[in-house]
């Protein structure tokens, strides 16, 4: 288009005077009767105010003028879109685009037409060329949004990642679009916290987006804040009562722990489609909680009927079942796994089903290998790549200051009153921290709280206090400490956890958290659980730990973990004795009635026999440990490991950089002078002792 009156032709165009473009192209044919590039302009004008036939003669014209002219592509794309022949426009726009790749609106055409087609590879690579050929164009920003739902239809999280940066450098940022993409993209990432923080944001523009409000809900309950998410689901349900949006509450609500209020959401979904795959998964998983596993076994069974790919039943069914699929189930899983396109949230969780139901058929490489995949798909989830997103030199960092600013025992001034008193049992995942809650929980004096959510959240709050104020040990403020206290306290109502005077808190997380809990409920006994580290490791791999957990997708990191929870371990029973119990799992499921007694002694409680038939209780539990926790201890599985000690060499290897035992996984380095944990020699007071002995202090 060298005539300068072209150009301006076609701005007058785009901006919608026709008749000025038309007459501009009028006057170069009349010195020019054989410019396609005129023609061509007269032909969109003329389809763009509705006279299609007429602009596809122009057309015809320009190419017979010019068959290499780019505008003649570009523009019979849009001819032949408006008469519905979508492939040939699609066709027509790359043509305009090879013969002319530096123009931006030709990539562009080609991109949007390919996205129409639902041809989204294409749709992403002609709409990234676009933004190549001309990155400050004025219309790069929206190409950059449509870029962006390219690449998320294909689960290329950078890719959407990189094309939203760009879209809101141009002046997008904060705009409808952008923040339902970016909601879109944190919920295929499992970043909740951006996803709560986006949805919020969307939400607050379009008040009544019941879609907004589904995203948010998603994003606070995937954060343990179920009640909020209840709350803001609720008009979802109102408005548009679907059974799947019924089934949604009933996760949300099964989250609040009410159990009753999550059946009845269910049930009413199931109601409205008896074949609501998610309701009949909700109902297995309340089951499972409550220990009926058959039944829940017949739910996810239901579940897969429905839905053959829906992985969350084979992993479930998988737990209930230590593994024993049958083999149209094993068949039907190796065909889901291997499906193109899944999110990587999604996937991992029937990889690791698979791997356990290889595992139970003693298939211990194909095992490994499935473990080894689904691990690598967890890291995918946490970073879009496959490497580790857990942070090694800040785990050590934190574990060298918590030592220095928690160094000793908790001076207690003043005695607290409180109605119900925490009782918390800190260890890896995987280490016998369910086990020895329940036995404990089955006391008539005492309540299971499972993994409660506060402690982690109110420990980011000390370290941020700690930042802002300059805090580096001593005093606490007792206003900080009571608010914090009150925090905690707060969620036995959210949870229904009352009537009794102790209540058990078995968050793994807690164990970074001993000396500020200490500071918060200098009332409250700690049980530390051990467990041989190799098993610890293998039982953590093996399993879907959530983005909480960023250690756990990787053996070393594993390793560095166990070493950084035993270096603090060691810390925390030296500095404080009289309140930490260390307690060893094997022991404990070898000894068993002996070794519960002490700890039992040591928490201040009265021995009750029923702590020996923990497996008898009527209680959900809502851990892995689900299942295996309706049982006696035994020690017939101490060991799971061996069949694959060669996988395992790297963890052990890892860990032997570490002064730790790999019998006990006892912090073993000069400083460690940690009790016996218990059942040899002398016992230390009781818990109760020491609260009578220190009388009114």
């Amino acid at each position: 288009m060298q005539d300068p009156r072209l150009a301006e032709a076609a701005q007058r165009r785009l901006a919608d005077d026709f008749r000025g473009a038309w007459a501009l192209c009028q006057a170069v044919l009349q010195e020019q009767p054989g410019n396609a590039a005129a023609m061509s302009i007269m032909a969109i004008c003329a389809i763009e105010t509705g006279d299609v036939e007429t602009g596809r003669k122009m057309l015809d014209q320009a190419e017979q003028a010019d068959g290499a002219e780019p505008l003649v592509h570009l523009y019979r794309s849009v001819q032949l879109e408006a008469q519905g022949d979508l492939a040939g426009g699609v066709e027509a726009a790359r043509r305009a685009s090879e013969l002319a790749p530096d123009r931006f609106d030709a990539w562009g055409r080609y991109g949007d037409l390919a996205g129409k087609q639902m041809d989204f590879k294409t749709c992403a690579f002609a709409l990234g060329k676009a933004l190549e050929a001309e990155p400050d164009h004025p219309a790069a920003p929206q190409v950059a949004l449509r870029l962006a739902g390219a690449c998320m239809e294909q689960l290329d999280l950078p890719g959407t990642h990189a094309a939203l940066e760009v879209a809101e450098r141009g002046g997008l940022a904060g705009t409808l679009d952008v923040l339902r993409l970016k909601s879109e993209l944190a919920r295929h990432a499992g970043d909740w916290n951006v996803l709560a923080q986006t949805a919020q944001a969307w939400l607050d523009q379009a008040p009544e987006d019941l879609e907004a409000m589904g995203a948010l809900a998603m994003g606070l309950g995937q954060q343990g804040l179920y009640r909020r998410a209840v709350r803001v689901f609720q008009p979802v349900v109102d408005a548009d009562g679907t059974a799947e949006n019924w089934a949604a509450m009933g996760r949300l609500v099964l989250g609040t722990r009410d159990f009753q209020g999550a059946r009845e959401a269910f049930d009413t979904a199931l109601a409205i489609d008896p074949a609501c795959a998610e309701a009949c998964f909700g109902l297995s998983r309340i089951l499972t909680f409550m220990g009926d596993t058959d039944e829940a076994a017949r739910m996810c069974r239901r579940t897969l009927e429905i839905d053959p790919g829906n992985f969350e039943a084979y992993g479930q069914l998988s737990e209930v079942t230590g593994g024993r699929l049958t083999d149209a189930e094993l068949e039907q899983l190796e065909i889901e796994v291997e499906k193109p396109g899944q999110p990587a949230d999604r996937l991992s969780i029937g990889l690791f089903a698979l791997g356990d139901a290889y595992h139970r058929r003693k298939r211990h490489e194909e095992a490994f290998r499935t473990w080894d995949r689904a691990n690598e798909t967890k890291k995918l989830q946490h970073n879009g790549a496959i490497v580790s997103a857990y942070d090694r030199a800040e785990q050590e960092r934190r574990s060298g200051w918590l030592e220095q600013v928690f160094p000793g025992p908790v001076s207690i001034s003043t005695r607290r009153e409180l109605e119900q008193q925490p009782l918390f049992i800190v260890g890896m995942p995987r280490s016998g921290t369910t086990l020895i809650e329940a036995a404990i929980a089955a006391h008539d004096d005492v309540i299971a709280g499972g993994e409660l959510s506060m402690m982690p959240s109110l420990f980011e709050d000390f370290m941020r206090w700690a930042r802002e104020t300059g805090w580096s040990g001593g005093d606490i403020p007792e206003d900080r400490l009571a608010h914090w206290r009150g925090r905690y306290l707060s969620q036995y109502r959210d949870y229904g956890l009352t009537g009794s005077k102790w209540v058990t808190d078995k968050q793994p997380a807690n164990f970074i958290a001993v000396g500020l809990m200490r500071r918060i409920f200098p009332d409250s006994p700690v049980i530390h659980i051990r467990r041989k580290p190799v098993e610890v490791a293998f039982s953590i791999y093996r399993r879907n730990f959530s983005r909480m957990w960023p250690y756990a997708h990787d053996l070393d990191d594993i390793a560095h973990v166990y070493a950084q929870q035993a270096r603090l371990g060691a810390h925390w029973a030296k500095a404080d004795p009289d309140w930490v119990t260390p307690l060893q799992y094997e022991e404990l499921v070898r000894e068993f009635e002996p070794k519960l007694r002490h700890v039992v002694e040591r928490c201040g409680l009265a021995w009750d026999e029923k702590c020996l038939r923990y497996y008898e209780a009527d209680r959900a539990v809502m851990t892995f440990s689900a299942v295996q926790v309706r049982k006696p201890p035994s020690a017939d599985h101490l060991d799971s490991t061996t069949p694959y000690a060669a996988h395992l060499e790297g963890f052990q290897q890892a860990l032997a950089g570490y002064p730790v035992d790999p019998e006990t996984g006892a912090w073993t380095g000069a400083d460690a002078a940690e009790p016996s944990s218990g059942g040899v020699g002398t016992p230390k007071q009781s818990f109760l002792s020491r609260m009578m002995g220190r009388g009114s202090q």
